[in-house]
């Protein structure tokens, strides 16, 4: 499912609005408190060796494969696929600065081994000549520097900000970024690049069961929505796009129309609501949940509200 989850922290049985006003309002973070995103970087041997454990976790997370290394053709990413996680780009080589045939050869390993297209990619060292030739690739970078991302704010997309923990951080250092995060009623993506015991030199490894007490920190609040660097990334961008909009009239209503950026996954939605009336994405009403929202299909291009 595009959303993890199938209800909301908000209690069901919420009726839909039934006034007569005008408006759109795009709920923040899909209608959670606020949002996390996991992310692993390199392809690491330790990641694949703890697999089993961030699986069992059971929230949808990021990995972001140096297709350069052995380690990137591993069974173990076929299966992360299969599981519901992202695969992205982090290069061929990890090279400081940019190249971009390098950049599209981890792309075209990526298509090739699992059947997937990576629609975000983490620079190496954060460097921003990566910044460029992103922009040109994909719909999100992510970058090194540490901020919450707030909805509708002014984070680069090219520039995304994460939380690299120190070398053996306990699972309070993870639950002091998430509890921030959550009552800013923002997005924290942090990065771990693997963890203690393993052979691969990772950056700053953590240890596993500090790395899951994290996570279980952040479900245990039921409010906040752990998903995808591309699926909450998708989200930020297509709120900011139509948030911004102004409608048109259009009979006894009003139209949003829109032109998605380029390199934007399918098959994605916003969770909206209206003051009351009708609700219509290509000539049909859009159903109301009970939890309080709507849900739109971004690919569609244009929503239209009839003021009745």
């Amino acid at each position: 499912t595009l959303f993890p989850y199938t209800t909301l922290f908000r209690s069901p049985g919420q009726a839909r609005p039934a006034g007569s006003g005008d408006g759109l309002t795009v709920l923040d973070w899909a209608g959670f408190r606020g949002a996390v995103s996991y992310t692993f970087d390199d392809a690491n041997s330790s990641q694949i060796d703890h697999y089993p454990e961030l699986a069992a976790l059971g929230v949808r997370m990021t990995f972001y494969l140096q297709t350069g290394k052995a380690d990137a053709a591993d069974e173990v990413w076929a299966q992360a696929v299969a599981d519901g996680h992202e695969l992205g780009n982090h290069t061929k080589s990890h090279a400081r600065t940019a190249d971009g045939a390098d950049i599209d050869a981890a792309t075209t390993f990526i298509e090739e081994h699992f059947g997937v297209r990576p629609f975000t990619m983490a620079a190496p060292y954060g460097d921003s000549s990566y910044l460029a030739p992103a922009t040109e690739r994909f719909l999100i970078n992510r970058g090194v520097s540490n901020a919450i991302i707030a909805p509708n704010g002014s984070s680069n997309p090219y520039n995304l900000p994460c939380y690299i923990p120190p070398t053996d951080a306990a699972a309070s250092a993870f639950d002091a970024q998430i509890d921030a995060a959550r009552d800013a009623g923002g997005w924290r993506v942090l990065l771990v690049h693997g963890f203690t015991g393993g052979s691969d030199g990772a950056y700053q490894p953590v240890a596993i069961e500090e790395f899951v007490a994290g996570v279980e920190h952040a479900k245990s609040f039921g409010d906040l929505w752990i998903d995808t660097v591309q699926a909450v990334g998708a989200y930020f961008r297509a709120q900011k796009l139509v948030s911004a909009l102004t409608p048109t009239p259009s009979g006894d209503g009003q139209t949003w129309t829109w032109s998605l950026p380029e390199h934007f996954p399918p098959g994605q939605c916003l969770r909206v609501t209206t003051p009351g009336g009708t609700l219509t994405q290509g000539g049909e009403p859009v159903p109301w949940d009970e939890h309080g929202y709507y849900e739109i299909a971004l690919d569609a291009g244009s929503v239209t509200l009839a003021i009745s």
